[in-house]
């Protein structure tokens, strides 16, 4: 069965994608092995980069998805706490929008269905060969399902999250350090009854994890409870979540099973190509390595390999070096960035304790959060230009 193109994945970097190829007319595949809505662990925020992409791209507005109860909470400001005081407050040039995950990403796969775009769920992909292109050699991408049926594609996008079985397919990816650089998160949603106090804003909590910290959102009738950081010793996660749980003076008894996922932090990919595929969102790592940010990056990555990949097609250009151009002008200097920005401060924390971290955001609070939310770059806080908006 042969398609121009073949997508792993249909959250939001996958929707992205497809729905960018749809609009073009090319014959797009997009598989996954849940259906939606599915339950997904996040923390559902949106910042003003990704209500941006929303309207450009999808042409989604943050009224359209109130009104569908999409998005469940609206903050005008943040807290950054320790386990011992209060470090940094404020309002925000820009609210944070936060969002229902199940009901989000079905909404985007929607957009890429009615594009055009073929949507089969409950097909879990269980190997794949990149396949060939260039002087020499050609042979198309590869899928086999885990019911043994094999599909074709000129093209593949792997958007199929941190445990990408694409990303797996490529030769010579330096495994090890991917997996070094996954952080494991855990993530709970409970009652608001439960927390001593009424969660009216984001609350990010360091002195948790040498490497790492803790959230507390709002989310309409549920509030997320959550941690994520790097492993360093013999930290034991559950044991930490359990701690943080007591810090916030949760009854453990309100506490449903823990679930938890990996999170890509600090491992983004510098060449996410490879024969006839691309990776994008989670399965390239391209997560924000200060804040764990993703929704955005899934999103504009998404949408970045389904221009190159349609460029490519139309021009008969590789879709890699198309692809990486992209990456290179508008994600990976925000990334690269941002983690020697993160290792800054976490290196600061660890010397001089919690405190020295909120001397650093009191220091320059409003530009540091149009940096968050993309207005400003994390290099050097420069205004940030978009290209997405440009198009």
């Amino acid at each position: 069965m042969r398609h121009d193109i073949i997508i792993c994945g249909c959250g939001p970097a996958g929707a992205a994608a497809g729905l960018t190829l749809a609009r073009q007319g090319r014959s797009v595949l997009m598989l996954d092995k849940a259906h939606f809505p599915r339950p997904k662990l996040c923390g559902g925020l949106l910042t003003w980069k990704a209500v941006r992409l929303l309207e450009t791209v999808f042409g989604e507005t943050m009224a359209a998805l109130t009104d569908a109860g999409i998005v469940t909470h609206v903050s005008e400001r943040y807290a950054i706490r320790s386990p011992r005081a209060v470090l940094a407050q404020g309002g925000l040039p820009y609210p944070f929008h936060f969002t229902d995950r199940a009901r989000f990403d079905a909404r985007l796969l929607e957009h890429a269905a009615r594009a055009g775009a073929e949507i089969r769920t409950g097909m879990r992909v269980a190997a794949c060969d990149p396949g060939a292109e260039g002087a020499g050699q050609s042979r198309p991408a590869r899928v086999t399902l885990a019911d043994g049926t094999a599909l074709e594609a000129d093209r593949l996008i792997g958007a199929d999250g941190a445990n990408s079985v694409v990303r797996n397919s490529f030769p010579g990816l330096d495994k090890a350090r991917f997996n070094r650089f996954m952080a494991p998160a855990i993530e709970v949603a409970l009652d608001p009854a439960a927390l001593s106090g009424p969660v009216d804003c984001p609350q990010l909590h360091v002195g948790l994890l040498e490497a790492g910290y803790g959230w507390v959102f709002p989310a309409g009738d549920r509030v997320q409870v959550g941690i994520c950081g790097l492993r360093r010793g013999n930290v034991n996660f559950s044991s930490v979540f359990r701690d943080f749980i007591d810090y916030l003076e949760i009854d453990p008894a309100a506490v449903p099973p823990l679930r938890g996922h990996p999170l890509p932090y600090g491992n983004a990919l510098d060449d996410p190509a490879w024969g006839r595929a691309l990776l994008a969102g989670d399965a390239g790592g391209f997560v924000e390595p200060l804040f764990g940010e993703g929704i955005f990056y899934a999103l504009c990555t998404g949408l970045y390999a389904g221009q190159a990949v349609a460029k490519a097609m139309d021009t008969g250009q590789a879709a890699g070096p198309l692809y990486n151009h992209r990456l290179r002008r508008d994600i990976h200097p925000e990334l690269r960035w941002s983690d020697r920005l993160r290792w800054m401060l976490f290196r600061a924390v660890k010397l001089a304790g919690p405190r020295s971290l909120g001397l650093f955001v009191n220091s320059g609070s409003t530009r540091l959060a149009e940096m968050v939310h993309g207005m400003r770059s994390f290099a050097w806080l420069r205004p940030k230009r978009w290209y997405f908006l440009e198009q």
